[in-house]
């Protein structure tokens, strides 16, 4: 797997995440402390999240870490 297709598919999966909780761009970004736009490029893997930023986002989605992985 390429680094684009890895980057693509963890954006696709916080983004499915993001959807099934029913949360907003914006809402997930202010309750991760992230910026909005920052999380936008991340779901479109235009960004490489920090180890620091994927643990905010998936206390923020309520989810374990690994489970952005799968």
């Amino acid at each position: 797997m390429s680094n684009k297709d890895f980057y693509n598919k963890l954006g696709s999966k916080i983004r499915f995440l993001r959807k099934k909780k029913k949360l907003t761009i914006a809402r997930l970004a202010e309750n991760a402390n992230i910026d909005d736009y920052f999380l936008g490029e991340i779901e479109r893997a235009e960004k490489k999240p920090s180890l620091d930023t994927l643990l905010k986002l998936s206390a923020a989605l309520e989810v374990e870490i690994y489970k952005l992985f799968r």
